[in-house]
């Protein structure tokens, strides 16, 4: 396998590799585009951010972001794909530190994302790996989607910010054991395959993950880790737990 390189989409043939890739990984029935692509040549003419991740050829991942402005200026990061089979290759983490680098060169502050609460996956990533601040949890963000993946589930998300221009993001601590006051919240150990098996039990799970979120956000807890054994880990803030 040749080594791994991360380069931006330019070109139209380029971003259609990168369109080819979401629209894979989540397929729409019937076909059809996740981002049409005139609308993604005029976000990347306009400066927006799209990359892919490439051995030789072939490409192994995209990912695609534009600026915004609510809480102050910074790139949001909107969608980020790997195929499957190069997963344990570390190309999520190298398109990330790629991301990281393109919007400290342009002095953004900070890059925000959303990913849902319920895959394990994403949630040790973001939070065990790159250290990443979650700032709020939003019920039904997308309303309802028609992907393969997503389709008859809430599109619950939390929000991710990134801090960019302050000192380096730091890897959230391993957590064997719950931390003194601190409370946990559990999350299927595959999303995806018990949607598959039962929309009933997902979505049961789903109000409760959503539930206990927004009870613990308003008592005012806040995310200080992910762990295997406990899922996610929170900290009363105020109360200095």
């Amino acid at each position: 396998m040749e080594p791994i390189v991360i380069r931006e989409l330019v070109s139209i043939s380029d971003q259609n590799l990168g369109l080819d890739l979401f629209d894979a990984i989540w397929p729409i029935p019937g076909g059809g585009r996740e981002i049409p692509e005139n609308l993604m040549q005029a976000f990347v003419h306009n400066g927006s951010y799209f990359v892919g991740a490439f051995s030789g050829n072939e490409i192994l991942g995209a990912t695609f972001g534009f600026i915004g402005i609510n809480g102050g200026t910074h790139l949001h990061s909107h969608m980020a794909a790997v195929v499957p089979q190069s997963r344990d290759l570390g190309v999520g983490a190298m398109m990330k530190n790629h991301q990281y680098g393109w919007a400290r060169e342009r002095k953004i502050p900070f890059v925000s994302w959303t990913f849902d609460p319920l895959v394990r996956r994403n949630a040790r990533f973001n939070i065990s790996k790159l250290g990443v601040e979650i700032s709020d949890y939003f019920q039904d963000f997308y309303g309802p989607m028609t992907d393969l993946v997503n389709a008859g589930d809430h599109s619950d998300r939390l929000m991710v910010k990134w801090n960019i221009l302050d000192n380096a993001p730091q890897p959230s601590k391993e957590f064997l054991e719950l931390p003194k006051g601190a409370i946990n919240i559990e999350v299927p150990e595959d999303i995806v395959a018990l949607r598959a098996k039962s929309i009933e039990e997902a979505m049961a799970e789903r109000i409760r993950v959503r539930e206990a979120f927004l009870k613990a956000f308003e008592s005012g807890y806040k995310v200080v880790g992910f762990s295997n054994v406990h899922g996610y880990i929170l900290s009363n803030v105020e109360s200095g737990n």
